[in-house]
């Protein structure tokens, strides 16, 4: 795997409010801790938390501020998956591998941001970067990110789930041109992270984690999958707290009305 990549370390929701998408999670049986807001930035996030991933919901809570182009994508995309964030554990060597192979970068940067516990505030930090645009078609914004205190964001209480979910097994979208996108992820990823043929292509990474990318008429992300300990267990909180859902087999599927604008699917099986 190019560039230290190890796993998908968190899909990315745009949400126009963060009070209300923070209700629907929590009828989905999702532990949601206190708000985080980014000191460099007009933005807050909801980071709900697996043992070694998590799912950030973005949010605007300052509009005088800069907001990373949050406004533009709602505006334009409304909310739902806006991008995905690569994790390494050495970002500094991962950067400068992109910067040897010639590929496209942002600088590197050193962030925190407040965790708002209601004991007192924190400030997780982390270091990262982000890919040119134009070589990360279909996962619409990406960042490669190492933490540098998960002690912080990862707390025992952060990870228990009343509908059982232990982390992010997949998430799925479209694309446009298959060989085109393929060529690039190749540069981006190296060969062995794709797989592709004429419906579309699947990143994979070294945690088993994988994207799947069909081909399209537009560009985007729209679902991902969530693995749980008992699914059945999942099935009997949605029917409890009236969540519509639809159950095939060993998944159940939530639609995006419920979920911030995002498909989620729920399953037993492990990635890869």
């Amino acid at each position: 795997m190019y560039l230290g990549i190890h796993n998908i370390d968190h899909p990315v929701i745009a949400s126009q409010d963060l009070d209300a998408t923070r209700a629907q999670f929590e009828r989905l049986g999702f532990t949601v801790p206190p708000r985080g807001s980014h000191i460099e930035w007009g933005t807050g996030n909801l980071c709900i938390m697996f043992p070694d991933d998590y799912l950030e919901v973005r949010g605007i809570i300052d509009p005088e501020r800069f907001t990373m182009h949050l406004d533009e994508h709602l505006e334009k995309h409304g909310e739902g998956l806006m991008g995905v964030a690569f994790g390494t554990t050495d970002v500094k060597a991962s950067y400068a591998e992109a910067i040897e192979h010639g590929i496209k970068t942002g600088e590197l940067r050193s962030l925190r941001r407040n965790f708002e516990h209601p004991e007192g505030w924190t400030q997780p930090a982390f270091e990262l970067y982000a890919p040119d645009a134009n070589d990360i078609e279909g996962l619409m914004h990406v960042v490669v990110i190492q933490h540098l205190t998960p002690e912080l964001i990862r707390r025992p209480d952060f990870l228990e789930h009343a509908n059982g979910c232990l982390g992010i097994n997949a998430m799925r979208g479209t694309i446009v041109n298959v060989g085109r996108v393929a060529a690039k992820m190749r540069r981006r990823l190296g060969d062995e992270a794709v797989t592709d043929g004429r419906e579309g292509i699947v990143l994979t990474v070294p945690s088993g984690q994988s994207i799947r990318l069909d081909n399209a008429e537009t560009a985007g992300l729209l679902s991902m999958t969530m693995r749980v300990a008992d699914l059945d267990r999942t099935e009997r909180l949605f029917i409890d707290n009236d969540v519509a859902f639809v159950r095939d087999g060993e998944t159940i599927t939530v639609s995006p009305n419920d979920a911030c604008g995002t498909t989620l699917h729920f399953s037993e099986a492990g990635p890869g």
